[in-house]
């Protein structure tokens, strides 16, 4: 007789394994958007890599960050794959901020922070989907990055 536990227990090892090793880009730490301002416009990846993330691309995240709010943004901005809600489908991870940061920068948002708060967009998932990638990733390509679940 199979045990059906154990071959979960195994398929499910194999399978983390396999997200962890296709997810050695991220990074280790994150660097705020604070620190980038002041220079340290880099960040380390779980394989040690060092990526830098292109000055226009931090003056463009200030200038649509809430000043009181900059030294909350993380960058890079994670942008996670979820095959399980559906094909293409991407989410915003991290802080609320971040999701805002996106949704200004892909203009599919007018409002400013306090509204985006008051109106409890914040409250709920953000799902972006193929094109909405692709325009994110040509705004801002060195201070997003793609993760896989």
């Amino acid at each position: 007789m199979v045990n059906f536990l154990g071959f979960d227990d195994k398929l499910s090892n194999f399978l983390k394994h396999e997200i962890d090793s296709i997810n050695m880009h991220l990074p280790k730490k994150r660097v705020t958007l604070e620190q980038a301002l002041k220079g340290y416009n880099y960040y380390v990846s779980r394989e040690n890599n060092q990526f830098y993330i292109d000055k226009k691309e931090i003056k463009l995240l200030q200038s649509l960050c809430p000043q009181d709010m900059i030294s909350s943004v993380h960058l890079p901005i994670l942008i996670i794959r979820r095959r399980d809600i559906g094909q293409g489908t991407y989410v915003i991870s991290g802080e609320l901020i971040e999701q805002y940061l996106v949704l200004k920068t892909l203009e599919k948002i007018e409002i400013d922070w306090n509204k985006f708060l008051e109106k409890q967009l914040a409250s709920k998932d953000i799902y972006l989907y193929k094109p909405d990638l692709i325009q994110i990733r040509k705004r801002l390509p060195t201070s997003t990055v793609i993760g896989f679940s």
